[in-house]
């Protein structure tokens, strides 16, 4: 005989109490995934925290994922004040984390944009810590695991730069007489020079040695950010202007650049601007580069905008020519290093970096100090004889790239001005501009610096590279 008590629940009532409290305790875990499942691994972040410290709950995770789901977005990093190139930072999403990375050129002479990774954030990564202030529109990243030494030993700072930079005009007077011969006049300062750069180097790792420390007694290396707006793609069809974003493009001589373009209210009329996230040494990251209406010129065009138009080839041809150079440049820089490393390591230095070196040696002198634009692409051409057929792929990659340009077809016209300026932002002043907008979508600004003579800086959405 079974005796059931007035008022008490039965078994059925027990198992449907016993569901709901299970529901109830799954519900923070059903939350994360269904909420940041598509972004991230939550079970990562669960799995990666430190044995050592108190484990995470979904519970305590949930709140954790919506506040680092803030950091995610395209950063700009504040307080370079010696350097006007600027860095741009995106932080993303990552299995077990919040991954930081650089966005930067991968060669001076191409859009193609690498990634270096500068941190991670999360329960599992306790090195870096961040916080959000002014509005989300801020942020500081607390390094406890370095210091501005070991950015030298170790790697490159996340402001760009590097410890020791080597150019082809160092290692030209190593050139001549490699390390095993005796020196020549015209190379014993070289020499004499590697020597003094390989003892400072050595003593100075003596020391830091001899100091020891821990780092955990050191303040933290504190990197500021500065949120930078990136409409997607969905916000971009339903914005005022479909130009708004972030865009990278060819700056002449100084190489990809990464620009801003927005929209301009405290006018009389509406004007789109576009802003350096990335400068250089004449016009500095955070200055506006060019400017231009919001309203296209109507068609058909005056006479004056089709003969802009019918320059457009050599406009091209002018680019092509300038990242040339660059990568003649770069791939000089590139043998003075392998030439100058050779020479540290008491080696003798290849060959085909002193012969690539001697030709450019030779080239330089022959151009002059300041080589115009109209320049002789064959004959540039024979001097990459000497290069790796890596190399020779990039140049084809050029060829390709000025192909594609001459391909575009211009659809709208908006007149503008460009900005100019001397070495250090000097003499800074506008010229007139034209912004074209290509069947693509893509888009170039013409900067007029005198009549009938332009430099075209044609720009590629960023989207892919984030």
């Amino acid at each position: 005989m079974v005796l059931v008590a007035q008022g008490m629940p039965n078994n059925s009532q027990l198992t449907a109490s016993a569901s709901q409290i299970t529901g109830c305790r799954l519900l923070p875990e059903e939350n994360c995934a269904k909420e940041f499942g598509a972004c991230t691994q939550v079970e990562e972040w669960v799995a990666g925290r430190s044995s050592s410290s108190t484990p995470l709950s979904y519970r305590q995770l949930y709140p954790l994922l919506t506040t680092y789901s803030s950091f995610v977005g395209v950063w700009h990093q504040a307080g370079e004040a010696d350097s006007p190139a600027g860095a741009l930072f995106s932080f993303r999403w990552a299995p077990s984390g919040i991954e930081v990375v650089r966005l930067q050129p991968r060669r001076q002479y191409t859009t193609d944009i690498a990634h270096e990774r500068l941190c991670m954030l999360g329960p599992g990564h306790a090195r870096f810590e961040g916080d959000l202030v002014v509005g989300g529109t801020k942020c500081v990243l607390r390094d406890y695991g370095s210091s501005r030494e070991q950015h030298c030993s170790g790697g490159s700072p996340p402001g760009g730069g590097s410890c020791l930079r080597v150019s082809a005009a160092e290692a030209a007077a190593c050139v001549a007489a490699p390390l095993g011969s005796s020196p020549g006049a015209s190379s014993g300062f070289g020499y004499e020079l590697l020597r003094f750069m390989q003892g400072t180097v050595q003593k100075s790792g003596r020391r830091s040695r001899r100091s020891g420390g821990s780092s955990a007694n050191r303040a933290p290396l504190l990197h500021h950010f500065s949120r930078v707006p990136c409409p997607s793609r969905q916000q971009r069809s339903q914005h005022p202007h479909r130009l708004a974003g972030l865009w990278k493009g060819l700056y002449g001589p100084h190489g990809c650049e990464l620009l801003s373009l927005s929209l301009d209210f405290s006018q009389r009329s509406a004007r789109i601007v576009a802003t350096k996230l990335t400068g250089d040494v004449n016009v500095p990251a955070g200055e506006v580069t060019w400017r231009a209406q919001a309203a296209p010129l109507q068609q058909p065009w005056p006479a004056e905008e089709q003969a802009w138009l019918q320059l457009r080839p050599q406009m091209v041809a002018a680019a092509a020519a300038t990242a040339y150079r660059l990568a003649e440049s770069e791939a000089a820089d590139e043998a003075a290093g392998d030439v100058m490393a050779a020479l540290v390591q008491q080696e003798q230095p290849p060959q085909h970096a002193l012969q690539l070196l001697g030709q450019h040696q030779q080239q330089q002198q022959q151009q002059g100090p300041h080589p115009g634009l109209q320049q002789d692409l064959q004959g540039l051409a024979d001097g990459f004889s000497a290069l790796q057929l890596q190399q020779r792929r990039e140049l084809a990659g050029i060829a390709a790239w000025e192909a594609a340009m001459l391909a575009r077809r211009v659809v709208s016209i908006y007149r503008g001005q460009g900005r100019l300026a001397g070495h250090g932002f000097s003499n800074a002043h506008w010229v007139e501009g034209r912004l074209w907008v290509y069947a693509d979508g893509s888009c170039g600004f013409v900067f007029v610096a005198q009549p009938m003579q332009c430099c075209l800086v044609d720009l590629q959405r960023l989207d892919g590279d984030l």
